[in-house]
């Protein structure tokens, strides 16, 4: 019996619009399961807005005005822009959000229930994905020591660095084939920015597809094989994550300097 191919991502031509202003311009590229991607470039370049596309959470008008997004697992592909009804790309949206698509975003607390305790919420994502195991055992798989403990606290008692695990924790109840990260280091201190890298490295080393989003180019090593340089809504360079002084756009290359400078000419 044949093995089944392995779980991709893909993203084809995207094009995003905020009333006449494309703010993000034909982006494409593939993530296979197992793989690291960073998707680096300044604040407005188009990042965060490229990764919303792919969850369909696209918020301006018209939005998503071209282009196509594949997810294939178990012999199956999903193409949630494909023709039809909004309706029915919602539906569409609704079977990859979450489920083979886990979300890890910037401000981590804020995406969870103030109201239930860290364990009911992961129960009941456990219960809704049919899923196996209780809420600590997903905790402990996501990184958090004492994660009976943790499994009894509110969202307000959490840590920035605690929120981001429970997220990832909830991402892997799911069943999450990938993991859009979009700056899920951004505030942290870092001794808890090198706990969830490390901790989102070994996923990926377990056959998670990572795409990190960052301007950061110190974090990018420590999680992903290439990294995609945005401008203006374009990918404007494609690089090895272990070469970024291959960059050959000035763009690219004014972010790799202005890194080695912040990181004492050690980017």
């Amino acid at each position: 019996m044949a093995e089944a191919a392995p779980a991709r991502l893909e993203a084809e031509g995207l094009v995003v619009r905020a009333g006449e202003r494309a703010i993000v311009r034909g982006v494409g590229f593939e993530l296979a399961a197992g793989d690291g991607l960073a998707l680096v470039g300044a604040s407005g370049s188009g990042k965060t807005m490229t990764a919303r596309a792919l969850l369909g959470l696209v918020r301006a008008r018209p939005g998503v005005v071209a282009g196509a997004v594949r997810v294939q697992a178990d012999g199956r592909t999903v193409e949630p822009y494909a023709a039809g009804r909004r309706r029915e790309r919602e539906a569409r949206f609704r079977e990859l959000r979450g489920g083979l698509l886990g979300y890890l975003p910037q401000h981590a607390a804020a995406s969870l229930d103030p109201v239930w305790t860290v364990g009911r919420q992961l129960a009941e994502v456990i219960r809704l994905a049919g899923g196996e195991g209780e809420a600590a055992d997903w905790l402990a798989r996501a990184g958090l020591p004492h994660p009976r403990a943790v499994a009894r606290r509110y969202p307000h008692e959490l840590s920035g660095g605690m929120a981001q695990r429970v997220c990832i924790a909830q991402a892997l109840a799911r069943g999450s084939r990938f993991l859009v990260a979009d700056e899920p280091t951004t505030g942290l201190d870092p001794t808890v920015q090198h706990g969830i890298l490390r901790t989102l490295g070994a996923l990926r080393d377990q056959g998670i597809g990572l795409l990190f989003i960052t301007h950061d180019l110190r974090v990018v090593p420590r999680v992903a094989d290439e990294v995609l340089v945005m401008h203006a809504g374009s990918i404007v360079d494609r690089l090895p994550a272990n070469a970024l002084d291959r960059a050959r756009s000035p763009w690219s290359r004014r972010l790799v300097e202005a890194t080695a400078r912040i990181a004492g000419r050690r980017a």
